[in-house]
């Protein structure tokens, strides 16, 4: 099992799209750096939005999680995936001694690995053009927090923050992996996996709507069902010191969703991935 492991981890390595994805971490965060430093002239120094060393890789991340992030989880997947289907890879992988149980965690595996190197890599780079580009400061201001944070907290609540959202992005591309495993084309993948992005990203843009215009008077914490709507505001909220949050039990809440995304969706996907007749 771990020689299939590093054999589909080197497989995936192999492909120039993923190298290029990695290569273009650092224009990626200077365009997000310009971005911060034109904001900074329009808010105040004393705003969780004012950008300094401290608090840039946090606000890099936030302004390309939805997108970028889950954009690169989609590709890596459908590359692993969909491609090798398509191309007839994954047959020649099965006349070895593995069953196609181990062949997808292997995979899933090496998929987990390269995508956390993709946020370590990113953590990295935000870190070294956050001191390049924005002054430092002895205090931060983090969101929902009630007093200013030093160096040390600043950096916890970092490393919490990329943490919480590798979880968000991996729950994301449970969805993704499902439609990975049953697409037949990597066009269709690439295709349903924006789509099921951008539904998610639509959703709690209409169920606030409709729930402010037609007053149904609903849990405002059912937007979160929206795995990009945890991203855009439920990490900060998960994060709070204080009881600030969408409504009671929201840490559970958010929880519940990752973990649902990740067992119904990665099931579904192991399921339809070991089915006998897909490879007949």
């Amino acid at each position: 099992m771990r020689a299939l492991f590093i054999s589909e981890l080197e497989r995936l390595w192999k492909r120039k799209l993923t190298w290029m994805m990695f290569a273009a971490i650092p224009l990626i965060v200077y365009t997000t750096a310009r971005y911060y430093a034109v904001h900074n002239l329009q808010v105040p120094a004393d705003s969780p939005e004012f950008v300094t060393s401290g608090n840039f890789p946090v606000m890099a991340l936030i302004e390309q999680l939805i997108v970028a992030f889950n954009l690169v989880s989609l590709v890596l997947l459908t590359l692993s995936f969909t491609e090798e289907y398509r191309t007839g890879q994954l047959r020649m992988v099965l006349l070895r001694a593995f069953t196609v149980g181990q062949l997808f965690r292997a995979k899933t595996a090496a998929y987990l690995v390269t995508i956390s190197l993709f946020f370590a890599a990113y953590l990295g780079v935000s870190v070294a053009v956050g001191f390049q580009m924005f002054d430092s400061s002895e205090t931060t201001r983090l969101f929902h927090h009630v007093s200013p944070a030093g160096p040390g907290e600043v950096m916890g609540y970092t490393l919490k923050y990329y943490g919480i959202s590798l979880l968000t992005v991996v729950g994301m591309g449970s969805a993704m992996l499902a439609l990975a495993v049953i697409c037949h084309t990597t066009t269709a993948a690439i295709g349903f996996g924006v789509g099921i992005l951008l539904l998610s990203i639509g959703y709690p843009l209409v169920y606030l709507t409709f729930n402010t215009v037609l007053d149904l008077q609903l849990p405002a914490q059912l937007a979160f069902l929206s795995l990009t709507q945890i991203q855009y505001e439920g990490i900060a909220y998960l994060l709070a010191d204080s009881s600030k949050g969408p409504g009671p039990y929201f840490p559970l809440f958010a929880l519940a969703v990752v973990a649902g995304y990740v067992l119904l969706c990665a099931g579904g996907a192991y399921l339809a991935f070991t089915r006998r007749d897909r490879w007949i």
